[in-house]
């Protein structure tokens, strides 16, 4: 079973994010968490077994009292020592060029994901992952 971490500080989000997987069929096992450091210590902890990390991490870029830049940080330091590392979408309702930009300097992160998330945008970036889509992109809903 395909396992996904999602750090986003808005229990909301959480649930839409559950639901919408749960929705269309998804065989994915889903975590939800606003601890970033949490995330670290399991990425840490179980770095040489593959069956304890997750697939993908979702990470809201924004939220209060945590710094994801900080996360991005520690998190591409561990990378490469990971026996299957995760691959990192960002989530935010904003899009800044400047963030997109400095995303890009961060080979864990696959996609820049504009919110709200969607049925539609997840199912392009399983499809997207199961293709091994390698290039950076920005994913969002088209209206």
């Amino acid at each position: 079973m395909n396992k996904l971490t999602y750090l986003d500080d808005c229990q909301l989000d959480q649930f839409i994010l559950k639901k919408i997987l749960s929705r269309f069929g998804s065989s994915y096992e889903v975590k939800c968490t606003a601890s970033g450091n949490e995330v670290i210590a399991v990425l840490s902890q179980n770095r040489l077994d593959k069956d304890k990390l997750p697939d993908i991490i979702l990470l809201d870029i924004y939220m209060p009292g945590f710094d994801s830049w900080d996360f991005l940080d520690k998190m591409q330091s561990l990378y490469q020592t990971l026996a299957s590392p995760p691959e990192v979408y960002i989530l935010s309702a904003s899009k800044y060029p400047a963030d997109i930009e400095r995303l890009k300097r961060y080979s864990c992160v696959k996609a820049f994901i504009l919110k709200p998330i969607t049925k539609e945008v997840l199912q392009k970036l399983i499809r997207q992952r199961e293709s091994r889509f390698t290039q950076f992109s920005t994913l969002e809903a088209q209206n």
